[in-house]
């Protein structure tokens, strides 16, 4: 009985500490701090150890446009007849 208790009170820290975690990892704190960096440094490390490898994207290639026409109409301006007052 005594292990029952046991092993249920490390399941339900366990299961604390990975909903901790996980909300935790959503937090902007998270996604620049030195702990996640080396974690993927090592997943990235130990990955092709189990088929797992990291394929960078490649980069975009570099595109130079030109500047588009001037909106300006070069043509004389239209004056329509006004139509019959009332």
């Amino acid at each position: 009985m005594i292990g029952v208790l046991v092993l249920s009170a490390v399941i339900v820290v366990m299961i604390a500490i990975f909903a901790w975690f996980y909300f935790y990892s959503r937090t902007p704190a998270w996604g620049g701090s030195d702990t996640r960096k080396a974690l993927l440094n090592m997943m990235v490390v130990v990955g092709p150890i189990f088929g797992q490898h990291y394929r960078r994207e490649p980069p975009e290639t570099p595109s130079i446009s030109a500047p588009g026409p001037d909106e300006t109409d070069e043509q004389p301006a239209r004056i329509s007849p006004s139509g019959p007052s009332e």
